[in-house]
């Protein structure tokens, strides 16, 4: 009974171990002039995607980007209205 106790905690270690080696880390995809936005206007902050980093067990690094909005191509022009 002992030997099967042990067993069964050496396991569940080793599974410990192995779920904290997968590491996965997310950073805001930021342009430079959402960076700007984002230190003028600190409530409202943008960001167009997410980027991911996983860390798999074996030492393979994978990078992911999921964009969320799409880039404005060119700044809003202003339109002079006649009266």
């Amino acid at each position: 009974m002992k030997k099967i106790m042990i067993a069964l905690v050496i396991g569940f270690i080793i599974i410990g171990f192995s779920a904290g080696a997968q590491e996965t880390k997310t950073k805001p995809l930021t342009t430079p002039s959402d960076k700007i936005h984002n230190m003028v206007h600190p409530g409202s902050k943008i960001q167009h995607g997410t980027k991911y980093k996983h860390k798999a067990v074996s030492g393979k690094k994978t990078t992911t980007t999921v964009k969320g909005k799409e880039e404005a191509l060119e700044p809003k022009k202003k339109i002079e209205k006649n009266k």
